[in-house]
């Protein structure tokens, strides 16, 4: 004789439809925070990228102008990776900051630099500055007694 066990309607092993439907909204609520953070992340990395590149560009152009070596005191600086004719427009002031009327001459070089900003179609300046101290009959040295004779009348 075969006997049937009697059968029961509950699922005892088994998920619920709502308690799958929680799980996969749980999962999912992980997925989309990771993925912001992933996104933001990124976001940030070229910003930074950006922003070195522009400091890089900007002290090597600095430099340049500072040990004579650019053709004046504006230009466009070549951006490593782009084609020869793409650049950034920059211009420089000397100010000449010495005391005194004869000797080594103490400049300061301010750097403007004009670059992409993080809206394309804006652009934004990169300042930068600093000293040197030359002598009295470096080239820079008249270029920023010119500069400060046409803005105040004096040298100094």
């Amino acid at each position: 004789m075969v006997t049937s066990l009697p059968h029961s309607n509950d699922a005892a092993g088994g998920f619920t439809l709502v308690e799958l439907v929680m799980a996969v909204a749980i999962i999912s609520g992980a997925f989309l925070s990771l993925l912001f953070m992933r996104t933001d992340a990124v976001d940030r990395a070229f910003t930074y990228n950006h922003q070195r590149l522009v400091e890089r560009v900007g002290r090597e152009v600095l430099d340049e102008v500072a040990f004579g070596l650019s053709d004046g005191l504006e230009g466009t600086a070549q951006i490593p990776g782009h084609s020869e004719g793409t650049g950034w427009p920059w211009s420089a002031t000397i100010t000449d900051m010495s005391r005194e009327d004869v000797g080594p001459r103490l400049l300061e070089i301010t750097l403007t630099l004009e670059h992409p900003g993080s809206d394309i179609e804006n652009t934004e300046e990169f300042v930068l500055s600093t000293r040197i101290l030359v002598a009295e009959d470096d080239p820079l040295a008249a270029n920023a007694l010119i500069g400060s004779q046409l803005d105040s009348g004096s040298g100094f």
